[in-house]
């Protein structure tokens, strides 16, 4: 079954660098919805409304999923609801069969929730689940403040000189590389101490590790002070706290909010952020994050001329991080 793209669905809407149609090539494929922040989706979508994911082709069709976080109608409002919808309704009726499946950890690869269809036919409409699963109850918002109480807490992380309290089940329900460290056969030092040391991350940047562990969201962008910033600065501030996000996120193996943070990250390239974001990118096998800085030096005046996209991979391999922005701010400028 061919890859028929990805809808990032953040702050309650389909992220605007998700919306392009892609073409799977193939009679069957699937496409992933990536809800980030579900209880903010579900406060800002009411119940009969729904969000679009971006459109696909499958079988030579376009195609879009109706999302309803609260439910098709008032008889459904207990219920996500979800459709396949046939958007182009030019055409002869087609004979489908589909199926949805949820699953809760991006990053296990698991369906947790399946629901298939028999073969049916279509034509310029929709078909799909009204009661295709129960609204879970504000369980994220409990754990949010498991987290900010400290009760129960077994075990302890200092991170760049400040104390973190959490709970070794939820990590390791959230994350395999936590659940190795806390409770594998090899560290047993981690499995039987109560305090563990984080080196390589700043502070902020672990508790918001520990925030989106916790409660399934994106936590918000801080300032690290309360001084004035313009638009520039906060966006370069911004973009140097995604990237620390990334990086732990692929550290601890939590590829949901390592999407979530390469699709934030894309939409601050710019000619002074390019050469940290490819560099991070890289780093970290961030195929379409990567992808797009590429994409944003082909298209730059200053940039596609000097550098072929296969020679920016190379000097991306070989040069270290602080080369390869001298260079770039050189034939920006």
């Amino acid at each position: 079954m061919a890859f028929a793209g990805v809808s990032l669905i953040a702050d309650g809407k389909l992220c605007a660098s998700t919306k392009s149609t892609i073409n799977s090539g193939a009679d069957s494929g699937y496409h992933l919805i990536v809800v980030e922040g579900y209880l903010r989706t579900k406060e800002t979508t009411p119940n009969g409304e729904w969000i679009k994911s971006r459109p696909f082709i499958v079988g030579g069709r376009r195609w879009t999923i109706d999302y309803h976080p609260n439910g098709f109608d008032e008889d459904y409002e207990e219920f996500i609801s979800v459709f396949l919808v046939l958007e182009d309704d030019t055409g002869p009726s087609v004979r489908v069969q589909c199926a949805f499946s949820f699953i809760d950890q991006p990053e296990l690869r698991v369906p947790k929730h399946i629901r298939q269809s028999e073969p049916f036919y279509l034509d310029g409409s929709f078909d799909g689940q009204f009661d295709f699963m129960k609204k879970e109850a504000d369980l994220p918002s409990h754990l949010g403040d498991l987290l900010l109480s400290k009760e129960g807490a077994d075990v302890t992380f200092e991170v760049d000189g400040k104390e973190f309290a959490a709970h070794r089940w939820m990590l390791a329900a959230r994350s395999t590389v936590f659940k190795a460290q806390l409770f594998g056969t090899m560290n047993v030092d981690n499995a039987t101490s109560s305090v563990v040391k984080i080196d390589d991350i700043k502070a902020n940047v672990f508790l918001d590790l520990l925030t989106f562990i916790y409660t399934d969201g994106m936590p918000e962008f801080k300032r690290d002070n309360g001084d004035e910033t313009d638009d520039t600065e906060e966006d370069d501030m911004k973009k140097d706290w995604l990237l620390q996000l990334l990086e732990a996120a692929e550290r601890y193996g939590l590829q949901s909010l390592k999407s979530v943070c390469e699709e934030k990250l894309t939409e601050l390239i710019c000619k002074d952020t390019v050469a940290d974001i490819i560099v991070v990118a890289e780093r970290n096998r961030c195929l379409w994050l990567k992808h797009s800085c590429l994409e944003f030096v082909k298209t730059s005046t200053n940039l596609h001329t000097v550098f072929t996209a296969d020679g920016l991979e190379q000097i991306i391999r070989t040069c270290s991080p602080s080369v390869l922005k001298e260079l770039l701010s050189k034939f920006a400028s």
